[in-house]
């Protein structure tokens, strides 16, 4: 997929590719060669001036799209020297926002449009194909996160192609797999405290569960971020927004099959549209509250950018 994409030293800009169309894991591990296509798009931007190779940030939105924090983050990016990729998961499919529904374009999706990016990106020749990182928020952040799950990645991306990093802004890590098998790539969740939308305890969870099978994954909690933390939008209640009303993981088995157990013991099944309208009956909620905070937003930009410095 994709081997058409060439490109000549010095080019960049707005770039169409073919991706494909999961909906949940188990197709990416059971028949990954079998889902859909899907037509993809991004941009890759460079930095105003370079010499040599550069090192190249995949960056992936949250559920409302592309909003003002994200393109700061890629301009502060470019500004520092770094290539950026631009992944846009909604326009080629015909969405603006899942903040209201979470059904029409899901993690598989995002991470399969990332991981497409990255192996052409990883022929450019002006990009160091050993440093190009993947970032995300929310919805993006969790793609950005589940992407280092090595199940995942091997099918995704079969010659070995892999991310040199993976940060994620405040990703709802709802799902425990069997197989605890991750990148060697060094992963950081930046969590707030107050983190209504997607809870902060099982990023903190899941963090701990990798370190313990040996993976380089940490976390820095903002006591008093919301979601959203790093934009300057204020506090804002979105009442139509669908959260978690649970802090318990949903299971990934070694077929990438997901399951859900209730508090009353019934399991549930979450691998098709019609498994996740279910769970948002039993497990989900309405309203959460987002807001930018100056203070966390400057030091959550000097820990981003001091743990990109380490490894691009």
């Amino acid at each position: 997929m994709n081997e058409d994409i060439t490109f000549k030293k010095g080019q960049f800009g707005y770039i169409e590719y073919k991706s494909s169309n999961p909906y949940e894991f188990h197709q990416i591990i059971k028949d990954y060669e079998k889902s859909p296509s899907q037509d993809a798009k991004g941009w890759l931007l460079f930095p105003e001036k370079f010499s040599g190779k550069l090192s190249c940030m995949v960056c992936v939105h949250h559920s409302g799209g592309w909003g003002g924090a994200q393109y700061q983050m890629m301009i502060q990016l470019l500004e520092a020297g770094y290539a950026v990729f631009q992944v846009d998961s909604f326009d080629a499919r015909g969405v603006t926002s899942t903040a209201e529904d979470q059904l029409s374009v899901t993690y598989a999706m995002l991470m399969a449009d990332a991981y497409e990016a990255l192996k052409f990106l990883s022929r450019h020749p002006d990009i160091d194909n050993k440093k190009i990182g993947i970032c995300g928020w929310s919805l993006g952040g969790a793609a950005s996160l589940y992407s280092a799950w090595l199940p995942l990645a091997e099918k995704l991306a079969p010659n070995g192609e892999r991310f040199a990093l993976h940060l994620n802004y405040y990703p709802l890590a709802i799902y425990w797999p069997d197989e605890m098998r991750w990148s060697d790539s060094p992963i950081l969740n930046l969590l707030g405290g107050k983190d209504d939308y997607t809870p902060y305890s099982l990023a903190q969870k899941l963090t701990e569960g990798i370190k313990d099978v040996g993976g380089d994954c940490s976390y820095i909690l903002y006591e008093e971020g919301l979601h959203g933390f790093d934009s300057v939008m204020p506090k804002t209640f979105w009442p139509d927004s669908i959260v978690p009303n649970t802090e318990k993981f949903a299971r990934i088995d070694k077929e990438g099959d997901i399951t859900y157990e209730t508090d009353d013991g019934e399991i549930l099944p979450g691998n098709t549209m019609e498994d996740r309208i279910v769970l948002f009956e039993k497990i989900a909620a309405l309203g959460a509250w987002t807001g930018g905070n100056w203070d966390i937003r400057r030091k959550a930009k000097k820990d981003a950018f001091d743990f990109i410095a380490k490894i691009l």
